[in-house]
């Protein structure tokens, strides 16, 4: 096999202009998971009846089956049980069924955060008068996002890894253009390496983010006490 440096280079700047569908796949599963998963885990806190089985049978669902087989499924199998998801495109698949798979594994994580404040505090926030919902917004909540984050930031990380699925569903993120690329030269090992780099930099720069955003609320919680 002969290494083509002058190609891996020359293709570089078009797999990198892929990061941008990347991080757009990524960030709005993000989102719409810290919604989702905090929902879920409010139900499970407060051990409401009749959700709660269903929300366990959802994370079991999701925890025991490979991501790849939860895409196709969204994508290829319920346009066959339901009309309306015939016209789902590939994109949305994907973002549902990144957000349901991390949900999954991301409301054990909250629900370790939440448990995670002394009980006492919240036992003295209803002392005074607050109802559950202002105990959850202003007392747990808030120290429980400063132990989360750590976990959350590595959720974030393996969705923008995960994306690289994406391209199964025909999504032109950073995966697909380094295969496409890589299909029409012949040079795989240049393409794909590409992809490894641009992957593994924006690894990094989410760590440093992330260890920035625990610093700056750990000096908010230490001023607080």
């Amino acid at each position: 096999m002969n290494f083509d440096l002058s190609y891996a280079i020359r293709q570089f700047p078009t797999i990198l202009s892929y990061t941008g569908m990347t991080l757009r796949i990524a960030i709005v599963a993000m989102v719409f998971s810290v919604l989702f998963s905090l929902i879920i885990t409010i139900v499970r806190y407060y051990r409401i009846p009749v959700l709660t089985p269903v929300v366990n049978l959802y994370i079991d669902l999701f925890r025991g089956t490979p991501l790849l087989v939860q895409l196709f499924f969204i994508y290829y199998g319920l346009a066959q049980l339901f009309p309306i998801f015939v016209n789902l495109s590939g994109y949305a698949a994907t973002v549902i069924g990144m957000t349901l798979n991390t949900s999954s594994y991301m409301t054990e994580d909250m629900r370790g955060a939440l448990e995670s404040v002394p009980r006492g505090q919240v036992e003295a926030g209803l002392s005074v008068g607050m109802t559950d919902l202002q105990v959850m917004r202003h007392v747990i909540l808030p120290q429980a996002a400063r132990v989360a984050m750590p976990v959350m930031g590595n959720e974030f990380i393996s969705l923008v890894k995960n994306s690289s699925m994406a391209f199964t569903l025909g999504v032109r993120e950073i995966m697909a253009e380094a295969s496409l690329l890589g299909t029409s030269s012949s040079n795989y090992f240049e393409c794909y390496l590409d992809a490894f780099i641009v992957y593994f930099v924006l690894s990094k720069i989410i760590t440093i983010l992330q260890n920035a955003v625990e610093r700056y609320l750990n000096r908010r919680g230490g001023a607080v006490r």
